[in-house]
């Protein structure tokens, strides 16, 4: 294939998209790529509801088919199916995907060779270039950036905590869900994931008092397990008739923000170990992008001897020489009448560092050119 087609077909995030279904949990596509597992089979058919399947039904002597309703779960009392005329039904994003993956590799392929790729090589090549995109560019292959703007790091550590706000009873489902996608972003290239093991010994050390989500706790979890990202898994039980929720929050440990949620609803009876995998899976690229689009910032580890040892070194792309600032969040802004945040005041500068060693990928040693004396855990980003 030459290199002039794939470098336009990057940018428009085409194969990304495709590896983030692939790698989801997203079955159908892994199917036609080849990449399902047993596992995969298994919960397909465990969780597979009757009504998603087709069926076809004849109208005024036109056949009509089942198709998914673009409005559920956008407008109020929406049907999640609804019956229109065949060859008018919904095609889903990822149903596109493969369509448009597919009649792109098709065509440079029968170019190429001058006749039409029969279907089973097709998947193939479909297959190995998903595979060569998360090889070669992991997960920064499909953050979305400006054309001309270059990513300073494509790295990011995240920790993923079950709530301890989770009901005791549902504790286990909960630990199924955080242990469903810590497995699913332990694969990817660009993501680094704490192990559960860090993740209590910071849970005890952090001091954390109240909710985990109080943006204190999550700075304080952040520093003591040196991630960028926090994910915390949650279950919330069905009430008064009201449907139970499984839930994924991603929280930028900078701030102690909330970057993103999903949510999905699910009654009692269908919470079941399945059911939060399923979800788990299908939801953990976007999680993941939600990380990779956090922004990225080290911290000073520890310093010693005058030298101010760093938690970034050619992951962020330093080079000996380079200039770093050291800063402390902006403070919060209230609005004093409803309360509501408004959001944050700029970085508050501490000092400058100058960069004289690197200690391969991920880490560096700094030497102070203004402000100081720096201590552990001040927040260090690259100029």
């Amino acid at each position: 294939m030459s290199r002039d087609f794939w470098r336009w077909l990057r940018p428009g995030l085409l194969l990304a998209l495709a590896a983030m279904l692939v790698f989801g949990g997203c079955s159908t596509m892994k199917k036609w790529v080849g990449m399902e597992s047993e596992d995969d089979k298994e919960l397909a058919e465990e969780v597979t509801a009757p009504e998603a399947q087709q069926e076809t039904v004849m109208i005024d002597g036109k056949p009509y088919v089942r198709s998914k309703n673009p409005y559920w779960l956008v407008y109020p009392n929406q049907p999640e199916y609804l019956y229109v005329e065949k060859g008018r039904e919904m095609v889903g994003l990822q149903q596109h995907l493969i369509n448009s993956l597919a009649k792109a590799v098709g065509k440079e392929q029968a170019k190429s060779a001058g006749k039409t790729v029969p279907p089973d090589k097709l998947q193939e090549l479909v297959r190995q270039e998903v595979e060569r995109i998360l090889q070669e560019q992991g997960l920064g292959g499909f953050v979305s950036r400006g054309k001309a703007e270059k990513a300073p790091v494509a790295g990011r550590a995240v920790a993923i905590i079950p709530d301890l706000d989770t009901p005791k009873n549902y504790d286990g489902l909960n630990r199924t869900m955080a242990a469903a996608l810590s497995e699913v972003l332990g694969r990817q290239k660009d993501l680094k994931v704490s192990g559960q093991d860090q993740v209590q010994e910071a849970l005890r050390k952090a001091g954390v008092a109240g909710k985990l989500t109080l943006p204190q706790n999550v700075r304080a979890l952040g520093d003591s397990l040196g991630v960028q990202g926090l994910i915390l898994t949650g279950v919330v039980p069905p009430e008064k008739g009201a449907p139970g929720v499984m839930m994924l929050e991603v929280y930028d440990t900078f701030l102690g923000t909330k970057a993103q949620s999903m949510a999905e609803p699910v009654e009692g009876a269908g919470l079941k170990p399945e059911t939060v995998t399923r979800f788990a899976r299908q939801n953990a690229m976007r999680a993941a992008a939600e990380v990779m689009n956090i922004e990225w910032f080290g911290r000073v580890e520890f310093v010693k001897e005058g030298k101010v040892y760093l938690s970034l070194g050619q992951n962020a792309g330093l080079k000996v020489g380079d200039r770093l600032k050291v800063v402390s969040p902006g403070k919060e802004v209230v609005n004093p009448h409803t309360k509501a945040v408004l959001g944050y005041t700029a970085d508050v500068p501490q000092g400058e560092l100058k960069v004289t060693e690197l200690l391969g990928s991920s880490g560096a040693v700094a030497l102070a050119v203004s402000g100081g004396p720096f201590k552990s855990n001040e927040k260090v980003k690259a100029r």
